[in-house]
């Protein structure tokens, strides 16, 4: 699929020559039935992390406030969004820029770097792994 990409083409499947969507929902899609189950697990939450979003459309904008105000909420994100803008809670750390750099942040201060790279070797056949 990347070369596709790379090369700015529509992406096909090898098998069936079918179109390869990616697996996120487009403006205007339903969302999958199963989205609405896990709304409930927010209450239950101790942490939440968001990221790559703006937080503008719902249902998703509202997520980060369906959590307790007790639970800390990381952000990792190009740009300051939602409650993290205009309604920040004591424990909301935020990580500006692009989120593969704020996610490898996040990474290495957990030392979390050496099971990273194995996770995405064994299931991406990843050429460049995390340094």
């Amino acid at each position: 699929l990347r070369p596709a990409v790379i090369r700015g083409t529509v992406p096909k499947c090898p098998a069936c020559k079918g179109v390869v969507k990616p697996d996120i929902v487009f403006f205007g899609e339903e969302l999958p039935r199963h989205f609405f189950k896990y709304m409930t697990d927010f209450p239950l939450a101790d942490l939440l992390i968001i990221m790559g979003t703006s937080l503008e459309v719902e249902p998703f904008a509202s997520l980060a406030g369906a959590v307790r105000s007790s639970v800390p909420r990381l952000l990792i994100n190009r740009d300051l969004v939602g409650p993290f803008a205009w309604s920040r809670r004591p424990h909301d750390v935020v990580q500006l820029g692009d989120v593969v750099s704020g996610v490898q942040a996040l990474v290495d201060a957990l030392g979390w770097s050496q099971e990273l790279n194995a996770l995405m070797a064994r299931h991406q056949n990843v050429k460049e792994p995390f340094d």
